[in-house]
């Protein structure tokens, strides 16, 4: 079951950063200047020389904790982003601090989703989803324990399943898990990659010891 969220959008372009030690910063702003925070780091002796902010909501509400997403855009002052930063930072509600608890970087052309949070009978689980000028995307998962977010893996049942395929089958790159139904759906492919398949394999996935893990596979004719 997804988690919804209210559709508040606070998208500034600023540059004024606000300095913070180690992992806690104050929440006041957060949404809208770059935080020195975590392994963010820009400035004059550093990669970065300047930072701004292009997306601050919040997104979800765990526990007695208020999550909010944060993206940067990380660059050398000449206006283009080279480097992409997805953080999210946890605040007590009527509290003046916030903590970032996750961090992803990705190349400057990655466009972020929002965060999807759904509720689970393994727990409360995140995707973020980056996706890239080439029509590939990338996605990391994760799971809610204690005021953290686990990471789980999510590429290893790809090995699974590639165990319980026809001979001569592969799968095809741009696979993910979907935490909401607790499926994938494989396109398939020739070994090699020297051919187009006709098949496709529709997964039911389950969560153990932090990793997804196949639980069954049909084979299915692709639909055009």
């Amino acid at each position: 079951m997804r988690i919804a969220f209210v559709s508040l959008l606070l998208a500034a372009v600023v540059s004024s950063p606000v300095y913070a030690r180690g992992d806690v910063t104050k929440f006041e702003g957060v949404q809208e200047r770059c935080v020195q925070v975590g392994k963010i780091k820009f400035g004059a002796n550093a990669k970065w020389s300047d930072c701004s902010v292009t997306k601050g909501r919040w997104f979800a509400t765990l526990d007695i904790l208020d999550l909010y997403q944060v993206q940067y855009c990380l660059g050398k002052g000449d206006g283009v982003c080279d480097q992409r930063a997805f953080l999210v930072f946890a605040n007590r509600a009527y509290t003046p601090n916030a903590k970032v608890i996750l961090q992803r970087f990705d190349p400057g052309a990655a466009e972020y989703d929002d965060p999807l949070v759904v509720q689970t009978k393994y727990g409360d689980i995140l995707t973020l989803s980056a996706r890239f000028p080439d029509a590939s995307a990338s996605k990391s998962y994760y799971r809610w324990h204690a005021g953290r977010w686990i990471p789980i893996d999510a590429r290893a049942w790809l090995r699974d399943l590639a165990k319980q395929l026809p001979k001569g089958q592969t799968i095809k790159a741009g696979a993910w898990p979907d935490a909401d139904s607790m499926s994938a759906q494989a396109t398939l492919q020739s070994a090699g990659g020297s051919g187009a398949s006709d098949k496709v394999a529709e997964v039911e996935l389950a969560i153990i010891n932090d990793r997804f893990i196949v639980k069954k596979v049909t084979l299915a004719q692709k639909s055009e």
